[in-house]
């Protein structure tokens, strides 16, 4: 098992809670994380004539734990920056069309996706948008911000330069962090004793063409068809579990596909192409202030439960609600109105992560997932309630 790092940013302790806004005109931007709000960040902001510096931690390619569905929200960010058919064409996304629940004892659901989804690797997708990132801004790779500080109406940003040890000092209007650390300003996440864990497969019985989701007790896992004739295995698990099999996720997931007949049927032939990654799972809204010159994107601005497939969508979504506004701001000549983001975003994550809350918790549930799953089948109607409320 190697144990996911989050990209580490900025340190969240050096950063205080404020709406004080720069007194000039925004211009200058840095973004912290190059993944899918960084990067639509960066290409918007970019194309606007913002002058965009994207720092990012890590070399690409890199994996990370996620369930690498992209939902249709994502699909229609890209869709509206002209990118879409671009990476079809580079990544090979698996269109998705359905999503199929299976309970421990067998107890199954279909629903019909109301809009397409892709099912495509971090790996391939994040690697394609910061490429098309890089005609829109300056990218510092690999480095790393380290500290924040304020004057003059600016924010200074600590870069460290990861190949050189050195160190530069970015002056600038506003600071993005998509570095999917946690949540900033006075949120507090709620505590969460769960982890992601994620791999890709080869040689599943499985559908190209839905998103499984298996059910046990205590917990749950899906399987997704992503990009290269792969399958996405990933599941939420409480920490314990995997203290329990000493850190042996191979052992914990036969354990797991044991639980469940047809996942274990699913698997019968199938061979593990990728290590096992793990991170914590952090579910919290959106805070009511972000510090002083600095705004969050995707996961630093709010976490919801993984069962919806909707992190990076939502990640996207909330890169195009920030630059617009900055776009907007400066081309009116007013002040950046961070009350008014802050709602936007909570019109979009609240009701998705109270929905995705309440269906994690009785699916992973075998007493109340199978009478459930019979209710639905009686009454196709709540299944296509279900799909607004986690935002399909």
């Amino acid at each position: 098992m190697r144990k996911q790092k989050p990209d580490r940013g900025v340190s969240h302790a050096l950063l205080h809670p404020s709406d004080n806004l720069p007194e000039h005109i925004p211009e200058k931007i840095v973004i912290v994380g190059a993944g899918p709000a960084g990067c639509v960040a960066a290409i918007m902001l970019g194309r606007e004539g913002f002058d965009v510096t994207l720092v990012e931690q890590h070399r690409f390619p890199r994996d990370k734990v996620c369930g690498e569905c992209l939902s249709t929200l994502g699909l229609s960010v890209l869709e509206s920056l002209g990118l879409r058919e671009k990476l079809r064409s580079r990544c090979n996304p698996v269109p998705l069309l359905r999503t199929v629940c299976i309970t421990a004892d067998g107890s199954r659901l279909e629903l019909k996706l109301p809009a397409a989804m892709w099912g495509i690797s971090r790996t391939a997708l994040d690697s394609a948008l910061l490429s098309l990132a890089a005609g829109s801004c300056r990218i510092l790779q690999p480095a790393r911000a380290e500290r924040l500080s304020h004057g003059d109406n600016l924010v200074f940003l600590s870069v460290r330069d990861l190949a050189s040890n050195s160190i530069t000092v970015i002056r600038a209007d506003w600071v993005l962090i998509a570095d999917g650390k946690g949540a900033l300003g006075n949120s507090k996440p709620v505590p969460t004793r769960d982890l992601g864990v994620k791999s890709h497969w080869r040689g599943l019985d499985a559908p190209r063409d839905a998103i499984e989701l298996f059910g046990v007790d205590g917990h749950y896992g899906g399987i997704a068809p992503v990009d290269d004739q792969q399958f996405n295995i990933s599941f939420s698990v409480p920490a314990i579990k995997v203290q329990a099999f000493a850190g042996d996720l191979d052992g914990l997931f036969r354990s797991f596909a044991r639980q469940n007949r047809e996942l274990h049927r699913q698997l019968g032939g199938a061979t593990r192409c990728s290590v096992w990654l793990a991170a914590p799972l952090p579910r919290f809204g959106v805070a009511d202030h972000w510090p002083r010159g600095v705004i969050p994107l995707g996961n630093a601005a709010a976490a919801l439960e993984p069962i919806g497939g909707e992190g990076m969508g939502l990640a996207m979504q909330s890169a195009v609600t920030v630059a617009t506004e900055l776009i907007s701001a400066r081309n009116s000549s007013r002040a950046v109105n961070l009350p008014g983001m802050r709602n936007q975003f909570r019109r979009v994550w609240t009701p998705r992560r109270a929905a995705c809350r309440l269906a994690a918790a009785v699916f992973s549930r075998p007493a109340l997932a199978s009478p459930a799953i019979e209710l639905f089948n009686c009454a196709p109607s709540l299944g296509a309630g279900l799909m607004r409320l986690v935002g399909k």
